[in-house]
This record gives structure tokens, C-alpha cells and sequence, in this order.
């Protein structure tokens, strides 16, 4: 049973709160709306997500068997057969296809979008290097459309921008985690990952790390003016990621719930937005 609870890799679906980015911001999260919508949707998104985990670990298992971490995972040590694990993928995603569209149709479209980019990023695209950036940031660019659409809330211009820049900076301190845990080993893993120099890694960070907080800074300004006073805390956490990113700790998930300070950073920047955006409920 554990092992079935990691080949769903419960704890990633962390990144599917990407879905009400647009509703909170917008200072509407607790709406009828999002009550009636928001569970549904974010299972709908999670079993996608979790079947093509599943998938990319089925494709994946002779490489994941060099990975020092990736080898203890169910399929690559063989604690789930490739033939139960083909089963789940599929129940996940019918399941999934099924939920979202009877939630909204074009958020059906994005199930269905996000579940064929990461599938061909499985199959093939991650072997090109940066373009295998782009299709781990577009999974979280579509989640934020996605909630857009479920939820009725227009996406700001330069919210999606910010959003997309952000999921540069996640998805490249991935690649820079792996690069630095693999060492020698990450020709046996991956070879596309020998294209990526730990210093280009490093420059395509501070290019994408700048775009995001500018866009954001910009997008304080058109939004709700007051939000500006949460770009202090928005540069420590770019700030800290991207230190933490050097040392090994680039994943996402890992980052955002193994480190402490990131954790109080992530916290305090929520609570500041909801305050700053929700204070009219408690009647200031």
C-alpha cells in the first residue's frame, strides 16, 4: 500500500495549488465558486499529474536504476510490476478526464494539453536540452490558466507572465540539482543532461529570476497597488532558491517543503497577499 502511495507521489501535488493563483490574487478565493469548484478540480488535476508520474517512471526505469535517488522508487526497484503500474496510470487518467469535464470543458482542454506535453516530454522531449525546461514550466503555467477558466477569473497579463518566469526559475534549478547530485554519473542517467553546464544553468537562473521579479513587481502596480509592499519578501525567496538550488536542492517540491526558511518565506508572502487582498472580510 505505501508503495502505491509513492508511485502517486502525493506530495507534488503541492504544485497543482498553481490552480486558484488566479482567484486568490484576484482577491476572490472565497467565492461560491471556488467552494463548489476547487476540490473537484484539484483531484481531477492531481490523478493527471500523478499518471504521468507514473508513466515517466515506467519509461524511465533502466535510467532510474543509475539515479542514486530515483532507483529506490516503487518501479525502478521493483516493488510494483510495470503492468500494475500501466493500470493505475490509466485508471488515474480516465478518472481524471472524466471529473474535469463535467467540471468545465475548456479546463477539460487543459487536462488534456498538460497530460500530452508531459507525456511527450516523457517520451522524448526532456532529451532536448532547454526545451526540456520549457515543458516542466509549462506544467505550471497551465495550471494557472487552467484555475483561470474552472474558476471564472480573468489571468492577469502580467501574472502569467510572472508565472511563467517562476516556473523557469523552478524548472532549472530542477535540472541544476540534478546536474550537481549526479556528477559523473549523469551521462548513465540522461545524456541531454551533459549538455547543460552547471555555470549556463546558473546564468539561465539570474536571467529568469530578474524577468519573474520584475514582472512581478509590474504586475503589483496594474493589480492592487498595495500588493507592492510583498516584493521584499518575494526577492528573499527567489534569493534563497537559487541558493539552495546550488546546493543540490533545486526540486521544487523538495525546496518548497524541506527547507525551512523557504517554507516561513512562502508562508509569510501568503499571508501578506491575503491580507492585503482579504482585509475588507474582516471589515477594514
Amino acid at each position: 500500500m505505501i508503495s502505491y502511495l509513492k508511485i502517486l507521489r502525493t506530495k507534488h501535488w503541492i504544485k497543482n495549488l498553481f490552480l486558484f493563483a488566479a482567484p486568490f490574487f484576484g482577491g476572490v478565493l472565497f467565492t461560491e465558486k471556488i467552494a463548489y469548484a476547487g476540490i473537484p478540480a484539484f483531484i481531477a488535476f492531481s490523478f493527471c499529474a500523478s499518471s504521468v508520474y507514473i508513466f515517466n517512471d515506467i519509461w524511465d526505469i533502466e535510467r532510474d536504476r543509475f539515479h542514486p535517488k530515483k532507483s529506490k522508487r516503487p518501479i525502478a526497484s521493483g516493488q510494483i510490476s510495470k503492468t500494475s503500474a500501466y493500470l493505475l496510470s490509466s485508471f488515474l487518467i480516465l478518472t481524471s478526464l472524466i471529473l474535469s469535464f463535467k467540471i468545465e470543458i475548456h479546463f477539460f482542454y487543459f487536462i488534456i494539453l498538460y497530460f500530452l506535453i508531459q507525456t511527450g516530454y516523457s517520451i522524448y522531449l526532456k532529451t532536448v536540452p532547454i526545451l526540456d525546461i520549457f515543458c516542466i514550466a509549462s506544467g505550471f503555467v497551465i495550471r494557472v490558466l487552467a484555475g483561470g477558466v474552472v474558476f471564472n477569473v480573468e489571468v492577469s497579463r502580467w501574472l502569467l507572465l510572472t508565472m511563467f518566469m517562476i516556473s523557469l526559475v523552478l524548472a532549472t534549478g530542477k535540472r541544476l540539482g540534478e546536474v550537481s547530485l549526479l556528477n559523473e554519473k549523469i551521462a548513465e542517467h540522461r545524456k541531454s543532461l551533459t549538455s547543460y553546464s552547471i555555470s549556463t544553468l546558473n546564468e539561465i537562473l539570474l536571467i529568469s529570476s530578474s524577468a519573474a521579479l520584475i514582472a512581478y513587481s509590474l504586475y503589483t502596480v496594474e493589480q492592487f497597488h498595495r500588493l507592492i509592499y510583498t516584493i521584499p519578501v518575494v526577492t528573499f525567496g527567489l534569493f534563497r532558491y537559487l541558493m539552495i538550488s546550488k546546493q543540490g536542492m533545486g526540486d521544487p517540491t523538495e525546496a518548497m517543503t524541506k527547507d525551512f526558511l523557504l517554507i516561513v518565506t512562502i508562508i509569510l508572502w501568503i499571508l501578506s497577499i491575503f491580507i492585503i487582498r482579504y482585509s475588507h472580510l474582516a471589515g477594514y
